[in-house]
C-alpha cells in the first residue's frame, strides 16, 4: 500500500516539513552570517518541530484480539454507556489527552476496514474543557472490525488548528497502522463496543501503537 509505505516508513510525519525545512533554512543562514542569537532561536525551533513531528516504529505484543491505544497521552476520562451520532447504541469511551510532548501520529487500534471518515468544523476550546467531543472541530475516523464499529474521533484544542485524516472510505487498514495526526496538543477519543472492557485506568499514560486499551469479556 502506498500510504502506508509513505506514512510509516518514515520517522517524521510529513506534516512537519512545512515548519522543519524553514526553521533549518533560516538556521543555516543565521549561522553563516554569524547573527548568533538568530542561530540559536531557530536552531531550537528546529530541534523542537523535529521532536514534535516524530514518527517512530510502534509495535504490540498484545494478542490480536486485543485493541490497543490509538494515541499517545494520558487517560482523562473514561465514560460508561456513551453514545455518539456515528455509532448505534451505547459504547465505553475512552479519552487520550495529547501533551505537547506527546507523539502526535494516531494509530489504527485494530485491523479492519474503514467503513467512514468525516470532518466536522468547529471551536477550538481547551481539550479538557466539557463537551468539546460536540463543539470542537473533529475528524470520525470509523473502522469495521469483524463486523463490529470501533469509532475513533480526532478532537482539536486550543493550539491544535489542523487535523490530518491518512485514511479514506474502503481502505484496509492493520493493527498499529498511522491514520492520521492531530498537531500541537489535543484529544483523541475511541469508542469501544459492548463485549469489550477497558484495560485502562484514570490518568495512566498510553502509547499509540502499543499499550493495551480494551479487550473482550470472559463469556
Amino acid at each position: 500500500m502506498d500510504r502506508e509505505k509513505r506514512v510509516r516508513g518514515f520517522p517524521i510525519a510529513r506534516e512537519g516539513f512545512i515548519f522543519i525545512l524553514p526553521s533549518l533554512f533560516l538556521s543555516i543562514i543565521f549561522l553563516l552570517m554569524k547573527f548568533t542569537i538568530l542561530f540559536i532561536l531557530t536552531g531550537i525551533c528546529f530541534l523542537f518541530f523535529l521532536f514534535f513531528f516524530r514518527n517512530p516504529k510502534r509495535f504490540s505484543h498484545a494478542g490480536h484480539d486485543i485493541f490497543i491505544s490509538p494515541a499517545d497521552g494520558k487517560i482523562i476520562e473514561i465514560k460508561k454507556n456513551a453514545t455518539d451520532e456515528m455509532l448505534a447504541g451505547e459504547h465505553e469511551r475512552i479519552s487520550i489527552f495529547m501533551s505537547l510532548a506527546s507523539v502526535h501520529v494516531n494509530r489504527a487500534p485494530c485491523e479492519g476496514t474503514i467503513s467512514k471518515v468525516l470532518h466536522k468544523k468547529g471551536a477550538f476550546a481547551l481539550a479538557f474543557k466539557k463537551d468539546i467531543d460536540k463543539e470542537n472541530e473533529r475528524n470520525y475516523i470509523l473502522i469495521d472490525h469483524q463486523g463490529i464499529k470501533i469509532l475513533i474521533v480526532q478532537i482539536a484544542g486550543f493550539l491544535a488548528r489542523r487535523i490530518t485524516s491518512y485514511v479514506k472510505e474502503k481502505d484496509s487498514v492493520k493493527r498499529g497502522d498511522p491514520i492520521g495526526i492531530v498537531a500541537f496538543g489535543s484529544r483523541v477519543d475511541i469508542y469501544i463496543p459492548k463485549g469489550y472492557e477497558s484495560m485502562v485506568t484514570l490518568n495512566e499514560r498510553v502509547k499509540a501503537g502499543v499499550t493495551p486499551l480494551a479487550k473482550k469479556r470472559d463469556p
